[in-house]
């Protein structure tokens, strides 16, 4: 069953976006994931701080999206996201 990423970011140093821009879409598409949408949001309606940037992704499964999060081959680019952004994630499942 597809399920989706939802990834809300906002910045604390944003000196990691450019390596992270060049190196992690590919590691996406090698795990059958694809972006369908991102930038900042436009708020129609908020109680909670708004991020600087959301992003969603369609993954073929939870399996393959937590595989895609735990790979050795993105590790590093976890790290400097975490240490460079505030994040909040979100799986959901698709209809």
């Amino acid at each position: 069953m597809s399920v989706y990423l939802v990834v809300e970011l906002t910045y604390l140093d944003e000196s990691w976006r450019a390596e992270y821009g060049r190196a992690v879409p590919p590691m996406v598409a090698a795990a059958g994931g694809r972006y369908l949408a991102a930038g900042k949001p436009d708020v129609l309606e908020a109680v909670n701080p708004v991020p600087d940037r959301v992003v969603i992704f369609d993954f073929p499964s939870a399996k393959a999206l937590k595989s895609f999060l735990s790979s050795r081959d993105y590790q590093p680019y976890a790290q400097s996201r975490k240490a460079g952004a505030k994040t909040q994630m979100y799986l959901i499942d698709a209809l």
